[in-house]
């Protein structure tokens, strides 16, 4: 064994010095010099010898006397005539192939060219072939561009091609690029130049190895001859940036094909000189910054400005959101790449030869223009987001009696605007607001105008009874602030009624020293989403969290703060968001909760601004991609979503500590009080200079699964959430006499500068 390891590894060097060949040696036998060359080659072990001159030769007069109909002799004795006194084995030229020990035999240039493209007239007529033969053509990027790079030598439609990429063949590179096994780790530009000289060893080739950087770009555009086309299909941003640049200021047109959709993007800087770079699509992006991007998933963003987001296939944007998930890299094709080979050469053809003149970019979409005519599109969710729900003030007080009391204190509609406003600060469930306010008759009434289950976190309105909870308690603190004292009836028309509760206010003699604290924590609270280190947070300050949770009756607060159950509880959240997200009516809240312009955030006031939210560029493209609900439905196909259950994972990576919030009963009400406390506990964890963000999704679904038996939820959801909930309970404290209302994170992460934003007053509050 150790002779045959000896003996590979021997083998193994010299193949790799083979690997640094890519030009043919060709030899013309009248020349003394190369005669001696050839009979030395002639003594190389292994060498494999082709002769078909004569052969070639009768094709050359066939070509040559087209209105001719040759019979075998008179083909011979043509063929004799031709040579005349030159003998066969000195006719024409021998190339040799070192990398493949290969002597060829073959006709010179000016005839083998003529036969090698005799087949292309009258597509390509004579004069345009010889037009052709004079261009420089330079190629980045050898993946799609090997299989461009092939068919414009098949068809000679260049005399010159200059090749540039640093990369080797990997094995996962054969899905696209037509090489066989034995290339594997051979530079791709030795790949292609070798491909080509064995097609066509007249075409001049140039390498540039070590793919195009600042450094090289004159020589690749400039040296020998300006370049008449580049084609570019470079992964490398900057580089797609950078040459374009040049290209312009040379006025080179630049052809791209992108293998999705076969799109095709055209640049005549040639006839437009000033025109922008890629149509505009890419002028806000900082060169300096692409060539910092390491990852597939930090170029995903950049390929998408590139691409275009929305024109891009579904399963191109679907397969982005799975890379470094389930894939390595975005996909490809050979049918594509084959495809987008030939249509670059025609193209490039045309481009060369005038006659085609503009710039844009240009689809042959295989699967629409050969397609089921009738296929079945799924409906979209069209539900009405609670949000966008309208509530009439007159209509809900007509018939509720209200009367008042002797002691009661009637407020202006100043005061009660104010406190409003103060219990209008308070949380909701995707920023929702669930809550309608109307002042009559020395009582407040509180609503909630939403119907319950319009959400997949909303089961039975229980989310919005947490949120309720927590404007009740800013509403107290406010009042308690004004020297009153608030008389709460809650669900005073029934549990099954919007009124939730109904207020009364009178004088208070009692003092409470720290409510101006807390009347400060209703401004100072806010959800940060912001990520950062993970710090431990102090047990004296976690222990003033659960003092306050416990001045609730039932209630109680319990924290993970172990380095590796905090591990264990970002996967769990983690999975149990991407069930979430894959779910057809949770993927629409997604969608319809978040605020992804200035405009729209402006215009509804509510949801989650997506600046809010702690996003890196892959992130947010990563988003924007997620708002397609057929990319979503190809993502639950393939079982995939690990984008979702990173990016949730994260917000645990970088929590000091988790919270989760228990009450001991599971009513209504119960659900209203834990909004409370939880209300209290956000302030506090607030006023200690901590971030709060709320994880507590994996509760809501948690509720429609058990308390709704699956409602609203696909087999495969339900099937998920059940297989995780025993680790849920383990994660989570969760006990059989308990019920769990709400998880938090808490971190030492920057302050956001960016807040959610609150529906005006007037959409709010009436004041009879």
């Amino acid at each position: 064994m150790k002779n045959l390891s000896i003996k590979i590894k021997s083998l193994s060097k010299k193949n790799t010095a083979n690997n640094l060949l890519y030009q043919p040696i060709i030899l013309r036998l009248k020349n003394a010099g190369h005669l001696s060359t050839f009979n030395k080659l002639l003594k190389q072990p292994g060498l494999m010898l082709v002769d078909t001159i004569t052969d070639q030769i009768k094709d050359l007069i066939k070509t040559k006397n087209p209105q001719k109909k040759f019979d075998d002799d008179e083909l011979q004795q043509a063929c004799f005539k031709h040579l005349g006194k030159t003998k066969a084995e000195c006719y024409g030229v021998w190339v040799y192939y070192p990398w493949s020990n290969r002597m060829v035999h073959l006709l010179d240039e000016k005839e083998f060219v003529l036969v090698r493209t005799s087949r292309n007239h009258y597509k390509i007529t004579p004069q345009e072939q010889k037009l052709l033969a004079t261009k420089k053509i330079g190629v980045i990027g050898l993946s799609v561009g090997q299989s461009v790079s092939v068919t414009l030598a098949m068809e000679r439609v260049c005399g010159e091609l200059r090749l540039a990429d640093f990369d080797s063949l990997e094995l996962t590179n054969l899905n696209r690029i037509r090489t066989g096994v034995h290339n594997l780790s051979l530079l791709k530009v030795y790949s292609v130049a070798r491909e080509i000289s064995e097609i066509d060893p007249f075409i001049k080739i140039r390498c540039f190895e070590k793919g195009l950087h600042e450094k090289n770009l004159d020589s690749f555009f400039t040296k020998g001859g300006k370049l008449d086309l580049m084609v570019e299909e470079s992964d490398g941003f900057d580089i797609k940036i950078l040459s374009r640049y040049k290209a312009r200021e040379l006025k080179i047109p630049v052809i791209m094909e992108a293998s999705d959709r076969c799109m095709v993007d055209v640049e005549r800087f040639d006839l437009e000189p000033k025109r922008s770079i890629l149509h505009g699509l890419v002028d806000h992006l900082d060169v300096k910054q692409l060539k910092t991007l390491k990852t597939n998933e930090e170029k995903i963003p950049y390929m998408l400005d590139v691409l275009g987001i929305e024109t891009a296939s579904l399963r191109l944007r679907a397969s982005m959101l799975e890379i470094e998930h389930s894939v390595n890299t975005w996909p490809q094709l050979a049918s594509a790449v084959t495809m987008g080979g030939g249509i670059t050469a025609d193209v490039s053809r045309r481009m060369l030869l005038n006659t085609f003149t503009e710039s844009g970019r240009y689809y042959v979409d295989v699967e629409q223009i050969i397609g089921n005519k009738n296929e079945t599109v799924k409906p979209v969710i069209t539900k009405q987001n609670s949000q966008e729900s309208g509530f009439d003030f007159k209509s809900a007080i007509k018939d509720i009696p209200l009367t008042s009391e002797k002691n009661q204190c009637l407020l202006s509609q100043k005061e009660i605007e104010a406190m409003v406003v103060s219990a209008c600060k308070a949380p909701s469930g995707g920023n929702s607001q669930p809550w309608r306010w109307i002042y009559k008759d020395g009582s407040l009434l509180l609503f909630n105008p939403f119907e319950p289950g319009l959400s997949i976190l909303d089961y039975n309105g229980l989310a919005s009874l947490v949120a309720i909870g927590a404007a009740i308690e800013n509403l107290e603190i406010h009042a308690t602030a004004l020297g009153l004292k608030t008389q709460i009836n809650y669900f005073p028309l029934g549990e099954e009624n919007k009124l939730m509760a109904s207020f009364k206010f009178y004088k208070s003699t009692e003092n409470k020293s720290d409510n101006d604290r807390w009347m400060r924590a209703i401004d100072l609270r806010m959800t940060n989403r912001n990520r950062a280190k993970r710090e431990p947070i102090e047990n004296e300050v976690l222990n003033k969290l659960v003092k306050v949770a416990k001045q609730t009756e039932g209630a109680d607060l319990q924290f993970i703060t172990d380095n590796r159950q905090l591990d264990m509880a970002g996967d769990l959240l983690g999975e149990i968001e991407k069930v979430r997200l894959m779910e057809p009516m949770g993927h629409h809240d997604f969608v319809n909760e978040m605020r992804w312009t200035d405009e729209e955030n402006l215009l509804k006031r509510d949801g989650v601004d997506v600046k809010t939210v702690d996003l890196t560029n892959a992130e947010l493209a990563g988003f924007n991609i997620a708002r397609n609900e057929n990319v979503m439905a190809l993502i639950a196909d393939w079982n995939g979503g690990g984008a979702f259950k990173k990016y949730n994972k994260k917000a645990i990576d970088s929590a000091g500590a988790v919270g989760v919030i228990s009450l001991n009963g599971n009513s209504k009400m119960d659900y209203i009080m834990a909004g409370r406390v939880l209300e209290r506990v956000w302030m506090e964890a607030n006023l200690q200079g901590l971030s709060f963000q709320p994880v507590s999704a994996c509760l809501f679904l948690y509720a429609r699964l058990l308390k709704g038996k699956g409602a609203g939820l696909s087999a495969a959801g339900s099937h998920q959430l059940k297989k995780l909930r025993p680790e849920f309970e383990r994660t989570f404290f969760i006990k059989k006499n308990r019920q769990e209302m709400f998880i938090f994170r808490l971190s030492k992460s920057v302050r956001p500068s960016v807040k959610s934003l609150r529906k005006p007053l007037e959409e709010l509050f009436y004041y009879f």
